[in-house]
């Protein structure tokens, strides 16, 4: 920046702040803005700084300000060198702060880094994302057959069985296992391959019909216990 440049940076702060310019003055900015050019970020530091502040600028605030403006051009542009096997480092370092200038100018446009490093996903990864939430004709087909669902859900060797009471809370005040939940022993040992017999005799009344007295699902057999024929009864269905 030479004094006549400085002279007009002054210029354009005076319009701002009403200071008044000399020589000295405009020898002193061009000094100290000796390596800035005067261009339109130089007076776009100028208006930004006054547009927020009342206080003067000063040759630091012109160089920081418009260091952050050009800053802003460089990360929206992205620019990625990819470089060539064949160049020295020098022409490397040449050619990337080339390309840094021409982003800082504004050459370069703004692009997201996706496209910056051509990171688009494969045609074929686009097409399945394309078809994602449309409607299809057919019914979606099982993972397995009916048949193969039953043989996985049999109990395996060294397994624990199956257990149908399971449904229905244990109403034992030491267990107290809700439902689908293991019974437990004392010290917390869970019952693995049974579960305690007022649980089980819970789950007759609750899904069966007592053979014995009539009891519908739900009702107590006239008995203060359940009849046998109804425990007898349910371990029959859910075998």
């Amino acid at each position: 920046m030479t004094p006549a440049d400085a002279a007009e940076v002054l210029a354009l702060c005076a319009a701002f702040d009403l200071r008044t310019i000399g020589e000295a003055d405009a020898r002193a900015w061009a000094y100290a803005l000796r390596d800035v050019p005067l261009d339109d970020d130089t007076r776009q530091a100028v208006a930004d700084h006054y547009g927020v502040t009342e206080k003067r600028a000063t040759p630091a605030d012109v160089r920081r300000i418009r260091a952050r403006i050009r800053e802003a051009r460089i990360g929206a542009a992205h620019p990625v060198y990819d470089g060539n096997p064949t160049e020295t480092g020098k022409q490397f370092t040449a050619r990337r702060r080339e390309q840094l200038a021409a982003a800082a100018e504004g050459h370069l446009p703004p692009r997201s880094i996706t496209q910056a490093l051509d990171a688009a996903p494969p045609a074929a990864v686009l097409a399945l994302v394309a078809g994602v939430g449309r409607p299809v004709d057919d019914e979606p087909r099982p993972y397995i057959t009916p048949e193969q669902r039953s043989a996985l859900r049999a109990p395996l060797p060294n397994q624990r069985a199956a257990l149908p009471a399971l449904a229905v809370p244990c109403p034992v005040e030491t267990c107290r296992a809700g439902r689908r939940r293991l019974c437990k022993r004392g010290a917390g040992i869970e019952l693995r391959n049974n579960v305690h017999g007022r649980r089980r005799d819970a789950y007759a009344v609750e899904v069966t019909t007592c053979p014995d007295c009539g009891a519908a699902p739900g009702q107590h057999c006239t008995a203060p216990e359940p009849h046998p024929a109804r425990i007898r009864a349910a371990q029959e269905a859910a075998a």
